[in-house]
């Protein structure tokens, strides 16, 4: 049973202490908004054919959340949406908006100008009395003044050190802008860097003393050693430190008996190992503007076929710009226990031990009928 959920989340069609419900909108009593932010779908007719039809069952509809990370403050911000059908086709909108322009004050539904926000700044509380119109410059500045976010002068005067990729100090600027006039690079792209949002830019760290606490997302994934995403769609198997599953270790240390090769075809960019692991190596990769890559585990994922049980795990890999997927089992047998044609979707891999996620390299064999001998 759910607990400590949002008003907006309660699917009983039982009213909510001081709910009131409106016409929604622009829909033409198929359904009803609350002032506590609910959807109802309304008992209605709905033809079939000719002569034919069925009356729908009145029910409190689900909404999706929509989050956004607030690197400042190193948190998530929420947006609640709502996607009904009106003329047969799918329209998905703000709730927010719905809910002020029924129980606060009529406003154009279709000014994307004219802004929701909310008083106690979270978008998953959308009672009526929590609601703001606005607009875009008045929200922006709302956000500086609630500290939510940084105005572009101040964090251009922020004071910023440039490093070299192994942190070895090499300028001192006393501010962003500096930095930009005195090395041509964009402060924006210098701006994520002391953000955290990036881990460099033009070949070069970027920090600033004056952020004792830098938010930074990308640092704090890379101390996720653990694939629990994958571990779930795998059923939550058992591991342990002594007897783990390869393919969920993210750390970059080496487990017992591993042995690495480069990827062939991608010798300066990807390592396989005899355990099922693929490390990223770290490169600069080119583009319109080339970007530093730090060597990292990659993270495995489920094949992906809808309704079916997953067979295997995949890798997103690279190459001369295009993103691909390959079987880790593929790239294991073909480096080290036999060569075969990585491009021949024939070929398929099995287990000794019947378990998809053990990609010791003497667990694989290739399958019957796959036509090879």
């Amino acid at each position: 049973m759910k607990t400590n959920i949002w008003l907006y989340q309660h699917e009983s069609l039982k009213n909510l202490p001081g709910e009131r419900w409106k016409d929604m909108p622009g829909f033409d009593g198929e359904y009803e908004i609350s002032n506590l932010g609910r959807v109802k779908s309304l008992r209605r007719w709905r033809s079939c054919g000719s002569n034919a039809g069925y009356y729908t069952t009145e029910k409190i509809r689900k909404q999706s959340v929509r989050r956004k990370k607030n690197h400042l403050l190193n948190e998530c911000t929420y947006t609640i949406g709502i996607t009904l059908k009106k003329n047969g086709k799918s329209i998905t909108s703000s709730t927010a908006r719905y809910v002020y322009f029924a129980f606060v004050k009529p406003f154009d539904l279709d000014d994307k100008e004219l802004l929701i926000s909310y008083k106690d700044c979270d978008g998953r509380h959308l009672d009526a009395r929590n609601l703001l119109l606005t607009n875009r410059s008045d929200l922006m500045k709302r956000s500086h003044r609630l500290r939510r976010s940084r105005p572009k002068f101040e964090e251009n005067a922020l004071p910023v050190f440039q490093l070299t990729m192994s942190g070895k100090k090499i300028a001192a600027y006393t501010s962003l802008k500096e930095a930009q006039e005195k090395t041509g690079f964009v402060t924006s792209a210098i701006a994520a860097c002391v953000d955290g949002r990036i881990y460099q830019s033009h070949g070069f760290r970027w920090v600033s003393p004056s952020k004792t606490k830098p938010s930074s997302s990308a640092q704090d994934k890379s101390n996720q050693f653990f694939n629990e995403y994958l571990w779930k769609k795998m059923g939550e198997p058992k591991t342990s430190h002594t007897n783990p599953i390869a393919t969920l270790n993210l750390r970059p240390q080496n487990m017992k008996g591993e042995r690495w090769k480069p990827i062939q075809g991608l010798e300066n960019a990807f390592r396989v190992s005899n355990l099922g692991r693929i490390k990223g190596l770290a490169r600069f990769k080119e583009g319109r503007v080339n970007t530093w890559t730090k060597e990292l585990t990659k993270r495995l994922i489920p094949d992906g076929k809808r309704n079916k049980p997953t067979s295997c795990l995949l890798v997103s890999l690279t190459k001369n710009g295009r993103k691909f997927q390959q079987s880790v089992a593929r790239l294991v047998h073909h480096h080290f226990v036999k060569p075969i044609d990585l491009s021949d979707r024939k070929i398929r891999i099995g287990y000794k031990n019947g378990k998809y996620y053990d990609l010791h390299w003497k667990n694989l064999l290739i399958e019957r009928n796959s036509g090879l001998s």
